[in-house]
């Protein structure tokens, strides 16, 4: 009990630590990552090769680096370039239906799975064969012929 209570303080203190403030560059390349680039079709804003998304990383670094949160850099890149900039579909609204659609269909699979097994399992013949001794006696010159054998 008192290990429990101790790893407890432990995962609390963990939690609760203030997190270390980001460079601006740490925080354009997260942000670079989580955005697809409205230049370069197909591919983030980290991954695109044009001057024209250097300077859009360079304008990530700037309003990092006069305070503003990964949050609200997403969403002045939403305004200004709509919302499918971002990688990731968000995980409210219809953009929820992304992230629990496929965790549905996995749990959906293994109920499926779960039952069927247990319905073949009921169906599967349980009849254990008898062997009488005439057969056993079969058995036993059939070894010791094939034991003999030259």
């Amino acid at each position: 009990m008192r290990r429990a209570l101790v790893l407890l303080g432990i995962a609390l203190a963990t939690l609760s630590a203030t997190p270390a403030v980001a460079a601006p560059e740490d925080v354009a390349n997260d942000i670079s990552s989580r955005v697809m680039s409205p230049y370069c079709p197909g591919v983030t804003l980290h991954d695109c090769p044009s001057e024209a998304a250097a300077r859009l990383r360079a304008r990530i670094i700037g309003w990092a680096e006069q305070g503003m949160s990964r949050a609200e850099i997403i969403e002045r890149l939403e305004d200004e370039f709509g919302t499918s900039v971002r990688a990731t579909p968000p995980a409210r609204g219809i953009g929820l239906l992304a992230w629990v659609l496929p965790a549905a269909a996995v749990i959906a699979g293994l109920g499926l799975a779960w039952l069927l097994i247990t319905h073949w399992k009921r169906r599967a013949p349980r009849v254990a064969a008898a062997v009488s001794a005439r057969d056993h006696e079969r058995v036993a010159q059939a070894l010791e012929a094939f034991r003999n054998r030259p």
